[in-house]
């Protein structure tokens, strides 16, 4: 039982992705999926059962708690969409 990381995700140290609150169960279905070639800048924290498309970029410290669609940048707390190529 692994959480999904897409291939070549770039990740920032001092990032958490996990669960929104305590799990002991390990349940994946409260934890981060990552597409293909997603970037989490240093110290951001991605939580919860979300899924961040391919492309996407979250930006250093931010805090992401929603789904975000594919080739979007996210940035702030709580992070929100400041770009997308779509």
């Amino acid at each position: 039982m692994h959480q999904k990381i897409g291939r070549d995700a770039t990740i920032f140290q001092g990032v958490t992705l996990g669960a929104r609150e305590i799990d002991m169960s390990y349940d994946l279905a409260r934890r981060p999926e990552l597409g293909d070639y997603v970037v989490v800048g240093a110290g951001a924290k991605v939580l919860g059962g979300i899924a961040l498309g391919d492309n996407v970029k979250v930006g250093a410290n931010s805090v992401l708690l929603r789904s975000v669609p594919a080739n979007s940048i996210v940035a702030g707390v709580p992070a929100r969409e400041v770009h997308s190529s779509e």
